[in-house]
């Protein structure tokens, strides 16, 4: 990746001259080294090209990469999306892929933790026993982490399904010190009330409704972006189902706009996984409730028109 051509190509685009982005930074001569790939700047003297410019480092690493999301976010989507559907064929393309990657680059960890997320999403979809030691793998470097990043919310929220409910109270107040910590940033405080809702599904599904009930408590006082319409609709999913099954009428209601939004926003993966797990959630309890039995029928013929 070259970091000085992408800045030279930034500040062309946007017309900058050179001595507007070198201003208190470096001399020209050593701007014209770097962009050439002769030199290297200081961390300090490049983040200032990059506030010259007016660009995020984030930003930065985006168009560098030729306006492409990184290798890791990239395939998480690709293995979510498989996930959702379960398409085992395609999730089996990809851990091949993946796999090549690791054999290729054995002190990479990413592709060594993305291997062991395909594995035992596999192992869960086909009905296998989960592979001890990937599982240990995982669990233990999510244990070890104090404080969470995207990485590691990526990696719960891909296989939360092969922990047991120790673990993932213990994990819990990890993601809860991020939503607490990182509240006022939008990235942080989006993947933390991401996590709390899977571990809300987590506890809906293991039938344990007093903690998916504190759950709810601790999401319903953290303060939604509005541009976070994902965040909301998971929110009113998953509160809405704890709501019904404690006999609370609101929880129906919550249920109706969550789908009603899926709807909306044509996304249908999301629509099929949210109608099967409250199929499944009713199935568990044993739950019986005529409006939503309707709800759901005319979601899933909606859904298949």
């Amino acid at each position: 990746m070259n970091f000085g051509k992408a800045i030279s190509n930034i500040r062309k685009n946007k017309h900058i001259s050179i001595q507007q982005i070198t201003a208190n930074t470096i001399t020209k001569s050593s701007y014209n080294r770097f962009i050439n790939g002769e030199t290297q700047p200081s961390i300090n003297s490049f983040l200032t090209l990059l506030q010259n410019l007016h660009v995020s480092f984030e930003e930065f690493l985006y168009i560098s990469r030729g306006y492409k999301p990184d290798y890791f976010n990239e395939i998480a989507m690709q293995i979510r999306d498989a996930t959702i559907t379960r398409n085992i064929s395609l999730l089996q393309e990809i851990h091949a892929t993946i796999s090549t990657y690791a054999q290729q680059e054995p002190n990479n960890q990413t592709y060594f933790h993305l291997q062991c997320v395909t594995t035992l999403i596999l192992n869960f979809l086909q009905d296998d026993p989960f592979d001890q030691t990937v599982k240990n793998t995982l669990l233990n470097y999510l244990l070890k982490c104090d404080v969470w990043t995207h990485y590691e919310h990526t990696l719960f929220n891909s296989v939360i399904f092969i922990f047991d409910p120790s673990a993932v109270n213990a994990m819990e107040k990890r993601i809860i010190r991020n939503l607490d910590s990182y509240e006022l940033m939008h990235i942080y405080g989006n993947e933390s009330f991401r996590s709390l809702c899977v571990i809300l599904a987590f506890d809906i599904s293991h039938q344990d409704l007093l903690s998916a009930i504190k759950v709810v408590s601790k999401l319903e006082n953290f303060s939604l972006h509005e541009d976070m319409l994902f965040e909301k609709t998971l929110y009113k999913l998953f509160s809405g189902i704890v709501f019904l099954l404690s006999s609370q009428s609101i929880g129906l209601q919550n249920i109706k706009e969550a789908i009603q939004i899926l709807q909306l926003t044509d996304s249908k993966g999301y629509l099929k996984a949210a109608l099967t797990f409250i199929k499944e959630v009713c199935q568990t309890y044993h739950f019986r409730n005529t409006e939503l039995s309707c709800l759901l029928k005319e979601s899933y013929q909606k859904l298949n028109q």
